[in-house]
């Protein structure tokens, strides 16, 4: 019997290479990871956006009462869900409710805007340049009489049509507003629906919100002291826009109305709701309104057309700068001029909602700016602080 033994078989050698190593393993899990959840943020977002106005709307609105809501919790500091009730019931009652009348109002009114202007323009026509001339000043008589000389020599000009053209201008409005009133009676209850959302998203937040934004600041990828220096930069923005130009806008709407009700300017209430949207405008603002109404009124009724020139310009005009550093100051930290340079691009790009998005974007460049220059521009940061 032989002692020889079979010897053992060696084992398959594995090549290391074929074999993907812990940090290769590492990598594939987290393009993976990353890539799913990518995937699942954008699909939240898809099902979110059917609800992105309400959200902002919601969102800005509690962060604008949040200090009435502080108020409301230091009185009720035991009862979370009633103090939270409580603000979103103010809210209601503060915000919500007058708009939706001043929509009501101006969507009744806006059917006779046609023949109300068609009537202005007819008596402009007949009795304007007479009443107007006669109770121009010397120094300006003289360049109204070579306007009219020039006017009538360019045939261009001769042909013009002032009458037609501003009446095309105006039925074109008056057509757009009634078209948008009726299909906001259509949709009354999608808007009832929306603003139920709201105050339930409201309430949530006056709830939630704080928990919810230190949550928030927890994940995000960035530095705590960066991601609180971006939340600080919105929130300033979100009150300075809604507190500042929104109110202020109003405000000068509403004193146009008073003019307009003194003065006897037929459709006052919807002539004061436009001449706040058109305060909003850089530059030209509420004058873009109240001058040419003045116009037509100085044409048949000259003492009632002065004092709307007069009122228009010392009172709903000169409002906009007494107001706006009081309302806004350095709370929104940028220029006035670029908050409202972001709320007409926001407006043409997202609709009404971009009155906030537009802002706040801007905001967030500029606070992305502050920090690439903070943490990747030393040098500069230091010949600044020297």
């Amino acid at each position: 019997m032989s002692d020889e033994t079979t010897p053992p078989e060696k084992p398959e050698l594995i090549d290391p290479f074929l074999l993907p190593s812990k940090q290769d393993q590492r990598n594939i899990f987290r393009w993976f990871f990353f890539v799913v959840f990518i995937f699942l943020i954008y699909q939240l977002l898809q099902i979110l956006a059917l609800f992105a106005d309400v959200i902002i709307w919601a969102a800005s609105l509690t962060l604008v009462f949040m200090p009435v809501h502080k108020y409301v919790q230091r009185k009720l500091p035991q009862r979370v869900n009633t103090s939270a009730a409580a603000s979103t019931l103010g809210v209601l009652l503060l915000v919500l409710l007058p708009i939706l009348f001043i929509s009501w109002v101006v969507i009744q009114q806006s059917a006779q805007v046609y023949p109300t202007v068609s009537g202005w323009v007819a008596e402009f026509r007949v009795e304007g340049s007479g009443s107007l001339t006669k109770h121009l000043p010397a120094f300006l008589l003289d360049y109204w009489s070579r306007a009219s000389a020039y006017i009538d020599r360019s045939e261009l000009l001769s042909r013009f049509d002032f009458k037609q053209f501003l009446l095309s201008n105006v039925d074109a409005a008056s057509v757009m507003i009634a078209n948008f009133g009726a299909a906001a009676a259509r949709n009354v209850l999608v808007g009832f629906v929306n603003l139920v959302l709201i105050l339930i998203l409201m309430f949530f937040c006056f709830r939630d919100g704080e928990r919810f934004l230190h949550w928030l600041f927890e994940i995000v990828p960035m530095p705590t002291d960066h991601v609180e220096s971006v939340g600080l930069r919105i929130y300033q923005t979100v009150t300075a826009v809604i507190r500042g130009a929104l109110l202020t806008a109003g405000a000068q709407g509403l004193l146009a109305m008073l003019g307009y009700l003194v003065a006897g300017v037929p459709l006052a209430i919807f002539f004061g709701v436009v001449t706040g949207v058109a305060a909003m405008i850089p530059v030209v603002g509420a004058g873009l309104i109240w001058a040419p109404i003045g116009l037509f009124i100085f044409a048949t009724s000259p003492g009632w057309g002065i004092f709307i020139f007069v009122w228009g310009f010392f009172v709903v005009s000169l409002a906009d700068n007494l107001l706006k550093p009081i309302l806004i100051g350095n709370r929104a930290r940028m220029p006035i001029l670029l908050i409202f340079c972001g709320i007409i691009g926001g407006v043409n790009v997202y609709g009404f909602t971009g009155v906030i998005i537009g802002p706040i974007l801007i905001a967030v460049l500029l606070a992305f700016i502050t920090i690439y220059r903070e943490t990747y521009l030393p040098d500069s940061q230091a010949v600044k602080n020297d």
